[in-house]
């Protein structure tokens, strides 16, 4: 818990130094999940060593331990925005419940569910306006609504597996999108653009470019 609450510390931090606007995370007990948009791909960077060098830190004091904490750096995924997007938010809310911890993200607080719905009003992190903005809805409370259907129709559907073109992929969205975005990766020598049967949801085919 003291850790979950460091990191999220240094992540509201982060955005006001980077000015990353940040549209959904989740700190689990060992991975994190942030969801962010930035003009600057290095802010990204910056805002996650940020976090996660705040948190190996204060642990390495705590538990008087040498030596890396995090087994893996981070990994970044470009979404296309829209239906993709608001999935990958439902995604990445849907951790704890999908690991058995939670019935429901609102169960969990270190996650941006209780700042969608307006139960924290304090230390937010969210860049609502900004997210609601680009989802194209008309008001946070018209994104509010549509959010916590689709969360419910995810869970009561039994929609939990994991998927892992959020977390592995280079870039996920629509056909056109990823193309554009392979073009992004000139120094990859090798990645395919495929199509997710099986993971798509109902409204939303899946695309991605991953490395072969």
């Amino acid at each position: 818990m003291r850790d979950r609450d460091v990191y999220r510390h240094w992540l509201c931090e982060g955005v006001e130094r980077f000015d990353v606007s940040v549209y959904g995370y989740c700190i689990t007990n060992n991975h994190v999940h942030v969801v962010a948009y930035a003009k600057d791909s290095e802010a990204i960077s910056g805002l996650m060593h940020l976090a996660a060098g705040a948190v190996a830190k204060q642990y390495n004091l705590r538990a008087r331990h040498l030596g890396a904490v995090w087994e893996h750096p981070f990994h970044c995924t470009l979404v296309e925005g829209r239906r993709h997007l608001l999935n990958c938010l439902a995604y990445v809310d849907l951790n704890m419940v999908r690991a058995g911890c939670v019935p429901h993200p609102e169960a969990w607080r270190w996650c941006g569910y209780d700042e969608v719905t307006g139960q924290r009003t304090r230390y937010r992190i969210l860049d609502l306006k900004g997210l609601v903005r680009r989802l194209g809805y008309a008001s946070q409370e018209a994104y509010r609504e549509e959010y916590a259907a689709l969360l419910k129709r995810k869970i009561d559907g039994g929609e939990l597996t994991r998927e892992p073109g959020w977390t592995e992929s280079l870039a996920v969205g629509d056909q056109d999108f990823i193309e554009q975005a392979a073009k992004l990766y000139p120094q990859r020598s090798k990645f395919i653009c495929e199509y997710l049967p099986g993971e798509e949801s109902r409204d939303s085919p899946v695309w991605r470019v991953r490395e072969t």
